[in-house]
């Protein structure tokens, strides 16, 4: 039997659910965190909130989509910074 994807299913809920969405990062929002902050409709960060992809720097793509809503949230320079350098990015700095 194949088991469901889950990714599909907790993004599909979170970006186009009856209700919308919005994420409160205090802290650090890394990996699966800040993909799925940026699936939200909205991110609401403390300004010492710091996000970021670390899973690129072990050569794993980002699984929920974090690759294609980067650069339409923070640009596509300060996306591109991001990914290859896998340089986390502090809440106001990535604030478009």
């Amino acid at each position: 039997a194949k088991l469901p994807d889950v990714n599909a299913m907790l993004t599909a809920l979170v970006e186009n659910g009856p209700k919308p969405t919005v994420a409160a990062i205090k802290g650090s929002a890394l990996g699966g965190g800040c993909e799925v902050a940026m699936a939200t409709n909205a991110r609401v960060a403390t300004a010492k909130s710091v996000l970021g992809l670390p899973e690129l720097q072990l050569g794993v793509i980002p699984g929920f989509g974090g690759t294609q809503r980067l650069p339409r949230l923070v640009g596509i320079q300060k996306a591109m910074e991001m990914m290859l350098t896998s340089k986390p990015l502090k809440a106001v700095e990535a604030k478009n």
